[in-house]
């Protein structure tokens, strides 16, 4: 099993730390590939999120799974979201400070993890967390009550 995390933007060494931390647990349980995208610097808008989209896009392996982080979509208790984490080649994707294109994203699952605005690097650590909880879940680990 694969997972893949493609993300517009990097992480603090803080942030990298926990997030490493958290890539050695899952690492039991399935490989994670962080895949970080170049930030689109431009004063138009529409054309950063034309530019990150397309770079984005091109990063999703073939044959993956995609999980586009959306504020347009459902939310899932971390039972259901454990239940996505059975597919082989997953792509969660997190878009930059304007979003994506999301009509770019035909045949994607859009999920919400919450109506509030997160800042993007915590946003990493919320991910990698309920992908490792998922993993707990999926497999009865304590981890999870």
């Amino acid at each position: 099993m694969k997972i893949n995390i493609i993300s517009v933007g990097t992480l603090s060494k803080e942030f990298q730390v926990i997030f490493d931390d958290y890539i050695k647990k899952i690492n039991f349980y399935s490989n994670v590939n962080l895949i970080k995208i170049k930030e689109f610097k431009s004063n138009n808008k529409d054309l950063i999120i034309k530019n990150e989209t397309m770079a984005i896009l091109e990063k999703i392996p073939k044959n993956s799974k995609v999980f586009l982080c959306s504020l347009n979509a459902e939310q899932y208790s971390s039972e259901k979201f454990a239940l996505f984490l059975q597919e082989d080649n997953i792509s969660f994707v997190i878009g930059g400070s304007h979003g994506v294109d999301e009509k770019m994203f035909k045949g994607a699952w859009k999920i919400n993890f919450s109506k509030m605005t997160f800042p993007h690097q915590l946003f990493h650590l919320m991910l990698i967390e309920q992908i490792y909880r998922g993993f707990s879940i999926l497999n009865n680990k304590i981890y999870h009550k």
